[in-house]
């Protein structure tokens, strides 16, 4: 039941389908004011009081942030085990952890008290096969774009502050570790720690399945999806991903600006 369930979200999440990151449903295509790049949108003067209240509330934390000069960005596909591998490298209290899916679930969260959650037409009465239909957080997708611009906000209200700050993500993007590197530097940064993560993908397939199907059995807003293709694309063999391509980068780069750099896995 879980992978017929797991095989229509792919579908809807597939190129032209209702889910994916660039439908007409996408956030920020409903929400801009100007704008047919997703990465360079103008957002609505009412969409970008609530990007504000989401960095607001999202500073406001009473976890009590250290002030340093150390960043730290996660390498590795979703499901390989990056969270559990900071814990154990001690990056907890004290560290500002930005992630663009915390963004995405509070968006939904506000979207879903204000009445604003975006539900496109064509799944709106979809009955999957375990007689549910969908399920908020496996909107996501369409609200990718947009959490990536808010956590870019956070992400320099807290480098501007000189946060000890965790950078979650996969490192997919062979653009961000220049971005990173330019961050670090233009906030006087003096060292960076990046924690690369990866498994085999069948591995991180079934963990991502596993963890998105515990969140969709517990009931509330459910569980993240994420798409198999996403993970498939990330892999260049069975066992290695862009994302420890691009950590092995970034270090490069770093290094190269006089920042102390270290890979640890």
């Amino acid at each position: 039941m879980r992978n017929e369930v797991a095989a229509t979200l792919d579908v809807l999440s597939a190129a032209e389908g209702a889910l994916h990151v660039e439908a007409s449903s996408a956030t920020w295509r409903l929400h801009a004011l100007t704008g047919t790049d997703p990465y360079n949108i103008r957002y609505t003067p009412n969409r970008l009081r609530v990007h504000q209240r989401i960095v607001d509330r999202f500073l406001s934390s009473p976890d009590d942030i250290a002030e340093g000069s150390v960043v730290v960005a996660t390498a590795g596909p979703p499901g390989a085990g990056k969270t559990a591998r900071l814990a154990d490298l001690g990056y907890g209290l004290g560290w500002r952890r930005i992630d663009s899916d915390t963004f995405k679930r509070l968006l939904i969260e506000h979207d879903l008290r204000t009445g604003d959650l975006v539900m496109p037409d064509e799944v709106k009465e979809l009955v999957l096969a375990d007689g549910k239909g969908i399920m908020p957080l496996e909107l996501a997708s369409l609200y990718h774009y947009e959490s990536t611009v808010i956590a870019d906000m956070a992400k320099v209200a807290c480098l501007t502050a000189r946060e000890n700050v965790i950078i979650e993500g996969t490192l997919s993007w062979d653009e961000l570790p220049t971005q990173i590197v330019d961050d670090i530097v233009t906030h006087g940064y003096e060292k960076l720690d990046v924690v690369l993560v990866e498994a085999p993908r069948d591995v991180v397939l079934e963990r991502a399945l596993q963890r998105w199907w515990a969140g969709r059995r517990a009931g509330g807003i459910g569980g993240r999806f994420t798409p198999s293709a996403t993970i498939r694309n990330l892999y260049t063999t069975s066992t290695s991903t862009v994302c420890g391509r691009n950590a092995r980068d970034l270090v490069k780069k770093a290094s190269a600006a006089q920042i102390a750099a270290e890979l640890k896995k």
